[in-house]
């Protein structure tokens, strides 16, 4: 299956290079943020970031997502609960306000939506290297270091999305400081990222680790690799008395939280936005930023393939 996958992705990469796919365009730029490989590679931190960077240089982002795993059908700007438009675009629009998301499968539809509202000027796409229908300006992708050191296994057998050469089709690289695995050498601009705790939150309150640190925690992610979270609480000091892993993108149902022991339950910001309505209990949640190490090195790249906004 992994081989099929593969020759449909040579395939499908050779009707683009040669016209017979076309690109369509957008009246405002584009700036998509993917990766090669299936989950946790940081675009969601890193695509909340960038919107906060054009907000602060004047510009009016808005942020095209396809919406994994949300109820709701066609194009939509993200609304009043995380079922309708998905978790991460719901978390998105959460941690950035203003900066509107707009989902749907059709990211080229979700443009043109977002232009006849009028709702900004430069466009974010956020997982949207394979999304080839839709020009974009500047092509950024996500890299843990960890997965590109291994077997080049192609989906569903593996999880890579398209071989290691296709990262010659971006224009920049942000590679994850893990502390210890190299960054690669790629024939495209390299930044590392580096994700940063940014605190412990309940209820939106900033809450004290050490608060933490002398009650029966456990902690619980539905994650594509949740053993960063578990290993960022230890990092805090937080030794849960049980780690509990759920699918990514889990839906969970108020039995199964009500099922997990502990005085206090604590997950990731995206977990949470899934809790909501769903438990009484008392839990709390890690919020997790990224810091990138030449950030105005990055920005200037970008800012340099842009037409004048």
């Amino acid at each position: 299956m992994s081989r099929a996958f593969h020759l449909l992705v040579r395939a499908r990469e050779k009707l683009y290079n040669s016209g017979i796919l076309r690109t369509v365009r957008l009246n405002h730029p584009v700036v998509s943020v993917g990766n090669l490989t299936v989950g946790g590679t940081g675009k969601t931190p890193l695509v909340i970031a960038l919107a906060e960077e054009f907000r602060k240089r004047g510009t009016h982002p808005v942020i095209l997502s396809r919406g994994y795993g949300r109820t709701s059908r066609g194009v939509l700007v993200t609304a009043s609960n995380w079922q309708e438009s998905g978790d991460e675009p719901f978390l998105m629009k959460l941690r950035l306000g203003n900066v509107p998301v707009v989902v749907g499968a059709d990211r080229y539809e979700a443009g043109l939506l977002a232009e006849r509202k009028d709702l900004g000027n430069l466009f974010i796409l956020d997982d949207g290297f394979q999304h080839r229908r839709l020009h974009r300006d500047v092509d950024i992708v996500t890299i843990d270091p960890v997965e590109w050191a291994r077997d080049e296994r192609m989906l569903p057998g593996g999880p890579w999305r398209e071989p290691r050469s296709a990262v010659t089709r971006a224009h920049a690289a942000c590679v994850q400081d893990t502390g210890g695995v190299p960054v690669p050498v790629l024939p495209i601009p390299v930044f590392t990222v580096r994700h940063e705790i940014e605190g412990i939150y309940r209820d939106g309150l900033s809450v004290a680790p050490e608060t933490l640190r002398s009650s029966d925690v456990v902690a619980f992610a539905g994650i594509a690799k949740p053993e960063r979270f578990f290993a960022a609480l230890e990092s805090l000091g937080i030794r849960p008395v049980n780690c509990v892993r759920f699918r990514d993108h889990h839906h969970y149902s108020r039995r199964e939280i009500d099922r997990l022991c502990g005085e206090m339950l604590i997950t990731t910001e995206k977990d949470a936005v899934r809790l909501n309505g769903i438990t009484d209990r008392a839990y709390c949640c890690l919020r997790i930023s990224v810091k990138i190490a030449d950030f105005d090195g990055l920005m200037s790249l970008i800012m340099s393939r842009l037409p004048k906004l």
